[in-house]
């Protein structure tokens, strides 16, 4: 018998391979699909709203159909499974989140204002991620200057290392990303502001698991998605980012929701 699909989509700067240790505890009772890298290809430039990516992903899910399947996705990623079902059902088994909230009306206007003012560079994550460093004489330089960020030292110690496996690669006389970070830049400076209009679209089962110290989630207003949406939630120790910081952990929840039906 074959296993269920889950089709994994990632967050923003971070390859799909990054994900390596979460997907071993997955393996066994799961096929794994991806996309490496998000927003590269480009025949889906990156566009307001993402669109495009949205079309990237359904075309992925698409082009080895067999069965529907379980959409798993991290921030970025998890938006996109939802754009997709929205408008394909059919695709999906059901969903399961991993900090991916839909922001609030509240968050959405003063996104679009934001926009409408050319201010997202300013005020959103594209500023710092355009200015981010992107050169490292070796691994291990980059190891060290990762390990050194409070956001990154919370990763487990696999997934870091795997991070800086996967996510440079190797330029002239050094390392740089392998995610491209004007492209990073550009997936939050187009954020979707009309998420909120996916009110009452969802045609899929969708699961939110969120980190209990999640910044992205309450900027977003998580609130306003638990009130909206008939999503279940449940929640683990760590950051917007906890499927790194502790993916075992991570990893029992999504098989013990999976396994419940």
């Amino acid at each position: 018998m074959s296993k269920p699909i889950i089709h994994f989509a990632h967050a923003n700067g971070f390859p799909a391979r990054t994900y390596t240790k979460l997907f071993g505890y997955l393996e066994p009772e799961y096929e794994l699909r991806f996309l490496e890298r998000h927003g590269h290809d480009p025949r889906y430039p990156v566009t307001d709203g993402w669109n495009a990516l949205k079309d990237e992903l359904q075309n992925a899910i698409e082009s080895d159909f067999r069965e529907p399947v379980i959409g798993l996705g991290h921030s970025l990623g998890g938006i996109l499974h939802l754009l997709v079902s929205v408008e394909q059902p059919s695709l999906y088994r059901r969903i399961i989140l991993l900090d991916s909230p839909i922001i609030s009306r509240r968050s959405s206007r003063g996104i679009r204002i934001m926009k409408a003012l050319n201010l997202m560079d300013r005020f959103s994550m594209s500023r710092q991620t355009r200015a981010r460093r992107n050169f490292w004489p070796s691994r291990e330089a980059a190891y060290k200057h990762f390990k050194a960020k409070p956001k990154f030292s919370a990763f487990d110690e696999e997934v870091l290392r795997d991070y800086i496996r996967f996510g440079t690669v190797e330029a002239d006389d050094g390392y740089r990303l392998f995610f491209e970070p004007q492209i990073e830049a550009a997936i939050y400076r187009n954020l979707p502001h009309d998420l909120p209009s996916l009110k009452g679209k969802l045609r899929v089962s969708v699961t939110y698991i969120g980190g209990t110290n999640s910044h992205e989630a309450r900027l977003a207003r998580l609130s306003f998605m638990q009130r909206h949406f008939p999503i279940d939630f449940h929640f683990l120790d760590g950051s917007h980012l906890f499927p790194f910081e502790d993916p075992s952990a991570t990893a029992a929840l999504i098989t013990s929701l999976l396994r419940r039906r």
